[in-house]
């Protein structure tokens, strides 16, 4: 059986070197080197890497680290900050590695957030077609349908934008007008659009799961780090098996 092709400019970028086309034009010009050797190819078989040196310092194996954010309402997930937002960088502590967002939670939402140092995790964990559940408690004004659930079943159309496999559940905090919403694409404000073609506005919004990764007891605007081994468990559930990573 071939060994799988993986990317270098990839490995490169996801170890915090430099973006993708940087670490094409370092490969081109030969300051990158397999196994102690200069190499000017973009792909190579995994099993064939012992060693990467980029200007001939050891690139690092990804160690995969989850931590999960209670993000606040009015925090942006982003580095960039306009107007009078606040990003949530804000909150990370100054002594973490290099993370990524696992997707976003808008200005007005709040919750678990999840950050992480691979790359991979985050586009597996997005990836719809991995059906990675995320879970939200939804506090809405306006007239619940009593039918709600089955009109948004499977599917539902608005303005133009098919929502795929989503499902809410009438909690019984129906009477205070409180539902539950799960996602697997979670596309822009999806949750806040649904509701609002139902003449719903929503209230207030908190994510308190995302797959096996759950919000708990964690105080808002704190930072908690999962531990391995439970991480590892949580991997193994979701089927992630990091494939560009060297190892």
């Amino acid at each position: 059986m071939t060994n799988k092709l993986i990317r270098l400019s990839k490995l490169i970028s996801h170890a915090g070197i430099c973006s993708r086309k940087n670490a094409e034009f370092l490969i081109k010009k030969g300051d990158v080197k397999i196994n102690d050797k200069i190499f000017k190819e973009f792909f190579i078989e995994k099993n064939l890497i012992k060693s990467i040196k980029v200007k001939d310092k050891v690139l690092s194996k990804i160690q995969t680290r989850i931590w999960i954010l209670n993000k606040p309402f009015g925090y942006v997930t982003s580095t960039k900050e306009q107007f009078n937002q606040k990003s949530m960088f804000r909150l990370i502590p100054q002594d973490l590695p290099r993370v990524v967002s696992v997707g976003r939670l808008d200005i007005q939402s709040e919750g678990l957030l999840l950050l992480t140092t691979n790359p991979n995790l985050s586009s597996y964990l997005e990836n719809p077609s991995n059906k990675i559940e995320r879970r939200y408690i939804v506090k809405v004004s306006g007239k619940i349908p009593k039918n709600l659930d089955q009109l948004v079943k499977n599917q539902v159309l608005v303005d133009g934008i098919l929502y795929k496999g989503v499902k809410i559940k009438l909690s019984n905090n129906i009477k205070k007008n409180i539902i539950e919403v799960y996602l697997i694409e979670g596309k822009n404000r999806e949750i806040r659009k649904i509701l609002n073609y139902f003449d719903l506005k929503v209230e207030k919004l908190q994510r308190i799961s995302f797959g096996p990764f759950k919000l708990n007891d964690i105080n808002i605007g704190n930072i908690v780090e999962i531990e391995s081994k439970l991480l590892n468990k949580f991997l193994i559930s979701i089927g992630f098996k990091d494939e560009n990573n060297f190892r």
